[in-house]
């Protein structure tokens, strides 16, 4: 049986009894990329921001095999602190570099691929944005390009390196409109954060890492 949904396909079938999803339509994140580069000020480009990330998670968390999928509690498998911490270093660090070295110096090569730019927000909306903004991209992006990608494409391949490549493409082509730089940067970003979470097991130290790259961005 296929149950087509606002977000992807689902498909039940005896490969897989409780369903799972395909990223191959993701509306509320494709449809708020498209509006919030249409948007005069900042306030409305933070709200399609907002309302496409929330709503992606409201649509996962609404059907049942995915929210098995994408909201599951997973224990962290690395049992040291300290390994913990250098991940999270690393990453952020590692990701830094490559923003600034492959990201930057493409995009000023190939400056007609960048098609807009995130708002220079201040004030009281750099503050919301900062706490709750950054927290929600960081979320929901693991969630659905670590997770749920990794979930979908583990029933084609086995859980190796080109589960890790093709996820982390697939991340970095969400942010098409950032210029040629910066989708090449974030999809290496996208493999550390791959590789990451495939040692911890649990999701929430990615998204720490993630959330603490962003603030580094966008500080």
């Amino acid at each position: 049986m296929v149950v087509r949904t606002m977000l992807g396909v689902c498909y039940v079938g005896p490969r897989n009894p409780r369903a799972f999803l395909v990223l191959d339509r993701l509306h509320p994140y494709g449809a708020s990329q498209i509006l919030r580069l249409q948007q005069p000020n900042p306030e409305s480009w933070i709200f399609w921001d907002y309302a496409g990330r929330l709503g992606a998670l409201a649509i996962l968390a609404a059907i049942p095999s995915a929210r098995a999928v994408a909201f599951r509690s997973e224990r962290l498998r690395i049992v040291r602190w300290e390994e913990v911490a250098f991940w999270i270093v690393g990453v952020v660090l590692a990701s830094r570099l490559l923003g600034v070295l492959v990201g930057r110096t493409i995009n000023t090569v190939f400056p007609a691929t960048v098609l807009g730019t995130y708002p220079r927000l201040s004030g009281w909306l750099y503050s919301i944005d900062i706490v709750f903004g950054l927290a929600l991209v960081a979320y929901s992006e693991e969630i659905l390009f670590r997770r749920c990608a990794r979930h979908i494409f583990s029933f084609y391949m086995d859980d190796g390196y080109a589960l890790v490549i093709i996820t982390s493409v697939l991340f970095g082509a969400y942010h098409w409109w950032t210029g040629v730089g910066n989708i090449v940067a974030v999809a290496m970003m996208g493999v550390l954060l791959m590789l990451f979470v495939r040692r911890s097991a649990a999701l929430w130290p990615v998204v720490l890492a993630h959330y603490l790259i962003d603030i580094i961005e966008f500080s």
